[in-house]
């Protein structure tokens, strides 16, 4: 996993819990990098599960919440720190569409080594069907993404089902289309 989403995470709870909170937070997650992350390096995915599973048993917040709050956080960082990929979108499913053919495409010109997930999708005009493979149980956290998405793009289209594969490696999400 690169390191982008783990110093986004860190910082994601430092805004959400503050800074000596969020401290402890990463030192009873027993992480093996001691929450020091470089946005290029490149770490075992465990680690945000040890995160955010210290976050759930650390605060009041469920899973789900801060999954989706840091979903939030993070699809905000895309859109200030990648502004190219956002030029001439206006929807969540134009976003998602670009995933592989585009976006991905260039992630993999500077990082060759990175293992990304498969997005495929499909369009009948009014649905806009997603399907989600991984290596990795992630599923969730791209469920989270997908409805940043939606909520970025002013929430016109709607996620009307998902549904996540028991070993959280794929998914398939259906959107209404607006």
């Amino acid at each position: 996993m690169k390191g982008i989403i783990l110093s986004e995470f860190v910082e994601f709870l430092e805004e959400t819990v503050g800074p000596d909170h969020a401290q402890a937070i990463i030192d009873n997650s027993g992480v093996s990098s001691g929450g020091a992350y470089s946005r290029v390096g490149r770490y075992d995915y465990q680690e945000l599960i040890q995160l955010l599973t210290q976050a759930v048993t650390d605060t009041e917040h469920d899973a789900a919440f801060l999954l989706q709050s840091f979903s939030d956080h993070l699809f905000s960082v895309f859109k200030r720190d990648y502004q190219v990929f956002f030029e001439g979108v206006s929807s969540a499913a134009e976003m998602l569409s670009q995933i592989d053919n585009h976006i991905h495409v260039e992630v993999k010109k500077l990082y060759p080594d990175a293992e990304l997930p498969k997005f495929e999708y499909r369009s009948d005009g009014q649905q806009f069907t997603l399907d989600y493979k991984s290596p990795r149980p992630l599923a969730a956290v791209a469920h989270a993404l997908v409805n940043a998405c939606i909520k970025y793009f002013g929430n016109r289209e709607t996620l009307v089902s998902y549904n996540i594969a028991d070993d959280q490696c794929a998914a398939k999400f259906v959107i209404q289309l607006s």
